[in-house]
């Protein structure tokens, strides 16, 4: 077995077996996580510990390794080189990790499907990682993805033709138990050629504009004209889609101002794309909840719901969706 984890022999390592510290998956997770969020409150909130725990673990993992991994000349978290560089390897790891425990909990199953339904959301960002899970340990179970809007979703969980549903949290009634998941920072977004140079305004100003919404039966939308209403905004006029790449496409073609999951959009907005408008007051995050019916949680589906739970991120979009689908020349 070797005595250091890199694979690069630039690095010195203290790593040793006699006494000397030892590298544990915990400190791992912190660095991968803080580097992953580009913080360490949030990737405190994603390990369920405090900020400073977080920081203990990498600078342990620094002392173990005998190399920095944090670049601290920048006011957000930045990896080193050699961070950059073992960063491959420490995911890898924790996949094997992940792998390792779902295999052990599993158990055999006689062939099955399982019905989940998601939106387009958690279809364009962790709903191909928690299909591989799912297949990785239970080979002989089948899990069928629904993508639709939110209330069509629910409808289907009320008369079974679902198992589960990931949705925003609109939906609360007694027959459902509901698993609080994460929650989704949406910013208000538009071509640079709708508002030139603009970047804030007062909320009820985006009246003046068209908004563009997500309607007909979205969750989301649900929640929004609710929280719009409550700030005396009104909508009406403005244009409606139910579908995530439609209300992004009608957005990069500068037809109108929309919300949309700031991170995810992150690249396109650094491209020169979208531009954020900052309004007060801002969107409050979204919550999102996994549903499914009382009394049908079984022992598959009470291990589908813990990795969901455990996988569900809304962060991570698919490499290059929107930026390669919109290229920039086609935006005036």
């Amino acid at each position: 077995m070797p005595v250091s984890l890199l694979a690069s022999s630039d690095f010195k390592s203290n790593i040793t077996f006699s006494g000397q510290p030892m590298v544990t998956l915990k400190q791992l997770e912190a660095f991968f996580w803080a580097i992953e969020l580009g913080s360490l409150e949030e990737a405190a909130t994603r390990l369920h510990t405090t900020q400073s725990a977080i920081s203990k673990r990498v600078q342990e993992l620094e002392s173990a390794l005998g190399i920095p991994l944090f670049d601290r000349s920048k006011r957000r978290v930045h990896a080193t080189a050699y961070g950059q560089e073992i960063l491959p390897l420490i995911a890898e790891m924790l996949n094997l990790r992940t792998r390792l425990i779902d295999i052990a909990t599993a158990k055999e199953h006689p062939p099955r499907t399982l019905r989940l339904g998601v939106t387009d959301l958690t279809a364009l960002t962790w709903l191909p990682q928690l299909i591989q899970r799912v297949r990785s340990s239970h080979p002989h179970v089948t899990l069928e993805p629904i993508v639709d809007t939110s209330s069509l979703l629910v409808e289907r969980l009320r008369s079974a033709q679902l198992d589960l549903v990931v949705v925003p949290d609109a939906f609360r009634e007694s027959q459902f138990d509901t698993v609080p998941l994460d929650s989704v920072e949406y910013a208000w977004m538009c071509s640079p050629s709708y508002l030139p140079e603009q970047t804030s305004m007062k909320l009820q100003e985006l009246q003046n504009f068209t908004i563009i919404s997500q309607l007909h039966g979205s969750g989301l939308g649900q929640i929004m004209k609710r929280w719009l209403s409550e700030n005396q905004v009104s909508a009406e006029g403005g244009l409606s889609s139910s579908n995530l790449t439609a209300i992004a496409s009608l957005t990069l073609s500068g037809m109108g101002i929309s919300y949309l999951p700031r991170k995810i959009f992150d690249d396109v907005v650094q491209s020169g794309q979208l531009q954020i408008i900052k309004t007060t007051p801002a969107i409050p995050r979204i919550p999102y909840a996994l549903m499914y019916r009382k009394g049908a949680a079984d022992e598959l589906l009470r291990f589908v719901t813990s990795v969901v739970t455990d996988t569900c991120d809304f962060a991570r979009m698919l490499p290059g969706y929107f930026t390669a689908s919109v290229p920039r020349s086609s935006i005036r």
